[in-house]
Formats: C-alpha cells, sequence, structure tokens
C-alpha cells in the first residue's frame, strides 16, 4: 500500500481542542485509527500527504506535502489521561515525527512516548471506524503540537515543507486521517 519500508513514528496526543475551520464553535472528537497505517491528506490541496523527499526516510528529513505519503502506523500507547496516539511505519520504529520550531522533521523517536515534541492534539470535525483503505478515521483535522492549541501544521504546495504557524482556519490547516 505505501511506497516506503522504513518505519516512521510519530507520536500523537489526541484531545478535543477546538476546530479552528469555521469562527462557529463544532463539537469535535479525536480519531482512533485502531492501531491500522494511515495517510495524512491535506484538505486543501487534494492529493497530497504528509511525506518526505526521500524514498527512505532518514533522521533530520524535513516532513513536506507530496504526492506519496510518509506512512504511520497509530496505536494508543495510554501515556496520557486523553487517547494518547504512537505513530510507526512497519520497519523502523526508530524515527517519529518531531515538531522542531516552524518545521515537522523526522527525529530519533522517543521509548517512552513522552517526549513533548512528538505529541500532537488532533481534533476532527467527524470521525469514523470503518478501517477499509480509504476511509477516514478523522476527517477536517487540525494538528497542533501537544499542548498548543493555537498553533496548527500547514500544508502548502507540493514539495514545500509542513509548517507550524498560528491557527487561523484556513483549509490548508485541515487533514484527513485515512486508513
Amino acid at each position: 500500500m505505501f511506497s516506503f519500508s522504513t518505519i516512521v513514528s510519530a507520536a500523537v496526543m489526541l484531545t478535543s481542542v477546538g476546530v479552528y475551520a469555521t469562527p462557529v464553535a463544532r463539537s469535535t472528537c479525536s480519531p482512533n485509527a485502531q492501531g491500522a497505517a494511515v495517510s495524512i491528506v491535506s484538505d486543501a490541496h487534494h492529493g497530497l500527504k504528509w511525506g518526505d523527499a526521500n524514498s527512505l526516510p532518514f533522521n533530520g528529513d524535513v516532513i513536506i506535502a507530496a504526492s506519496t505519503a510518509l506512512p504511520v502506523h497509530v496505536s494508543q500507547s495510554g501515556q496520557f489521561p486523553l487517547a494518547s496516539l504512537s505513530s510507526r511505519d512497519a520497519n523502523n520504529n526508530g524515527l517519529a515525527v518531531t515538531s522542531s520550531g516552524n518545521q515537522l522533521i523526522l527525529d530519533t523517536a522517543s521509548n517512552t512516548g513522552t517526549q513533548a515534541n512528538q505529541l500532537f492534539d488532533i481534533a476532527c470535525q467527524t470521525c469514523g471506524t470503518n478501517t477499509t483503505p480509504g476511509n477516514a478515521a478523522g476527517s477536517s483535522c487540525t494538528v497542533s503540537p501537544h499542548g498548543n492549541s493555537n498553533s496548527c501544521v500547514q500544508a502548502g504546495h507540493n514539495g514545500t515543507p509542513l509548517t507550524v504557524v498560528g491557527c487561523d482556519g484556513s483549509n490548508a490547516q485541515l487533514f484527513d486521517i485515512v486508513f
């Protein structure tokens, strides 16, 4: 399903922080990927996913908007009172998506699942449980560095780095978590 053979892990903290897609408050949900491999797909730039410019991800690589997904394997970690998820690719549990300044990079994965810059809060407008490939565990989701709900991950055009910026409610800051 995925063209990468390296495992990438990203610790993901799911909470019910506000979704900034509209100025009107909406109820949100936390997606449950049920341990399945997922892609994180941009709502604004259809077909673009969280990716890596290299076919084999390396420590220090910058996460970009790409047509080929950087697959993550999401599983419950149990480290926090709210649903905390650890995301890992299939072959190399040694790398994690990590917030570094205003970028996302791949870095050595924390063995404890509590490294703050490897945790992200995800709030979705809708959540699903059908794990059939192509279905969404979460739709129109904001992704924020853990504990910083005023900042959101934002996608640009193909090949450009994902950035962490102030949440503004734009579609560039919304993602689908897809099986």
